[in-house]
């Protein structure tokens, strides 16, 4: 059934109540009954079971029979991610008790002299952590807190630099979980077959970094606004000044509880009890994303990498982590056995709200995309007759929109990708294939850190332990500014992608540090005319 327009009520009353009230889990939940009954022809009966029946499946209990369905993880993706966030959470809770946050961050207060050093250290470990998302959230989040408290960053701040690091560094680096997701749509969506044979899904990707204008953008800007603290502006700077003034951090609006507060460590704790663990999550879940993808089979390790399941490689690297870090910490005498029970209680904890949110979220995602197809219908706004040059910069803002209408970059990943390659290829413009992949790929990422009902948004929220919806209202600003400049962007790749590959892709990379620096000399100019008014 075609649902039409009516489609976009569920998302623009999940993400508006979100903005307006701030309570994240009662809009998720509105948005929730609002699509259900839409669905159901506004049958109260039918609307509850499909309510029911669709949070069990968003979290998979339906698929689990037996310990056989359990490892064919491609049928659990969901409930895998939750586990991994719940092992996250228990071994995060380990290393602190363990001292080896506290022994970092004393080692951090004697190398960082500054908030700008602080915040620094904190986007550049963003950058180290480029496996994943998930992890990078709430990985550098939890190593930095401590640091960037003592500076008086504000957690939203703090949340701000995560979120803008995370994604964007994962869709640039060609050895992520976000790499095997897109290569897979890439393939499914004609890429290497038939008129496209001439190209392979890997090489499409790598070639797209050059035109990937909002995550370029985002990264670089991050670091000027680190550079210069007085260029914060909208809600954010608000944030800063109350946490520089006052010392406080959350502006009134305390975040979830940290576990610094919680936990004790047991001794002074060492540095290796951070880092090694870390280097074995690192180097544990992309061994287990390799062998998903057949390498012990035989495959090289591209094509492993190319067919990985994310969600398996991150569930069996964390557990295997969190096996040997237990057993060496308790061999170091770091932790009691005594402590595992209560360290398992306090990692699970801190990963609740995240959890809950997520199922809120996936749940309204399935309803949207799923039941019904919103996504379908944003898709088919493009299908009228629009220059060709314009369709980089249209399909940029779909794939944004469609992103912050349904909380999900890959799901949009999925729409976007199968509908803008056959695109080029009925246009005759096969020249066209990588800036438009590169397109969907930026408006997904910015929708995605835009949205309120956004996994990553989410997961940045809980790393840097900020209340969630004023995390999305601080950053709001920044991502639409930035994604107006990169909306330009696409509109001058449109127009010279006819020079070649390399002219229009150099000119792109030339428009980003345009806008960066005009971003940077607007906010300049604007925090100069406010100071002289004054």
């Amino acid at each position: 059934m075609d649902f039409g327009a009516l489609s976009l009520l569920p998302p623009i009353v999940a993400i508006g109540l979100a903005l307006l009230t701030k309570r994240v889990y009662t809009s998720l939940f509105l948005g929730i009954l609002t699509g259900s009954l839409i669905y159901n022809n506004g049958s109260i009966v039918s609307t509850v079971f499909h309510i029911i029946n669709t949070v069990l499946d968003s979290i998979e209990l339906t698929a689990i029979t037996g310990i056989s369905s359990f490892t064919e993880a491609g049928n659990l993706w969901n409930l895998l991610i939750l586990l991994f966030l719940v092992i996250l959470g228990i071994l995060i809770a380990m290393i602190t008790r363990a001292g080896g946050a506290l022994a970092y961050g004393n080692l951090a207060t004697n190398k960082i002299k500054s908030k700008e050093g602080a915040c620094l250290s904190t986007s550049l470990l963003g950058l180290l952590l480029f496996v994943d998302d998930y992890f990078n959230c709430l990985t550098v989040g939890t190593v930095m807190r401590p640091i960037t408290d003592k500076f008086k960053v504000s957690r939203a701040k703090l949340a701000y630099i995560i979120d803008s690091t995370a994604a964007p560094v994962c869709i640039l680096m060609p050895v992520s979980s976000w790499f095997a997701a897109v290569v897979g749509n890439l393939s499914e969506s004609g890429i290497g077959s038939d008129s496209l044979s001439s190209m392979s899904p890997s090489d499409v990707f790598i070639s797209s970094i050059l035109y990937n204008s909002y995550a370029l953008i985002a990264l670089f800007m991050v670091l000027v606004i680190i550079s210069f603290k007085k260029w914060d502006f909208g809600p954010m700077k608000v944030h800063e000044k109350v946490a520089e003034e006052t010392g406080d951090l959350f502006n009134g609006n305390m975040g979830s509880s940290s576990l610094e507060s919680e936990i004790k460590p047991l001794n002074t704790g060492k540095i290796s009890y951070l880092v090694l663990p870390l280097v074995l999550l690192i180097t544990a879940i992309i061994s287990a994303f390799l062998i998903s993808g057949g390498l012990l089979g035989g495959v090289g390790i591209i094509e492993a990498f190319q067919a990985m399941d994310a969600s398996w490689g991150l569930f069996w690297g964390g557990l295997i982590t969190l096996v040997i870090t237990t057993l060496y910490f308790i061999i170091s005498k770091a932790i009691l056995v005594s402590d595992i029970p209560k360290m398992i209680t306090k990692g699970t904890k801190l990963m609740i709200p995240a959890i809950s949110i997520l199922i809120l979220a996936w749940s309204l995602g399935s309803i949207i995309k799923g039941d019904l197809g919103t996504g379908s219908y944003l898709a088919g706004l493009i299908q009228n007759n629009l220059p060709v040059q314009l369709l980089p910069a249209i399909l940029f803002a779909l794939s944004g929109f469609m992103a912050f209408a349904t909380g999900t970059s890959w799901g949009t990943f999925g729409i976007m990708l199968p509908i803008a390659i056959p695109l080029a290829v009925a246009l005759g413009m096969p020249e066209f294939v990588v800036p438009f992949v590169a397109a969907v790929l930026g408006g997904a990422i910015y929708g995605d850190h835009s949205s309120p009902i956004s996994d990553t948004t989410i997961m940045s929220s809980t790393g840097a332990g900020v209340k969630h919806i004023d995390h999305v209202q601080t950053q709001l600003p920044y991502t639409t500014l930035i994604g107006v400049m990169a909306f330009i962007g696409y509109i001058l790749v449109g127009y010279t992608i006819n020079f070649g590959y390399w002219v229009s892709g150099i000119l792109n990379l030339l428009f980003v540090g345009l806008s960066v620096f005009f971003i940077s000399s607007f906010i300049s100019k604007k925090m100069c005319l406010k100071c002289a008014s004054n």
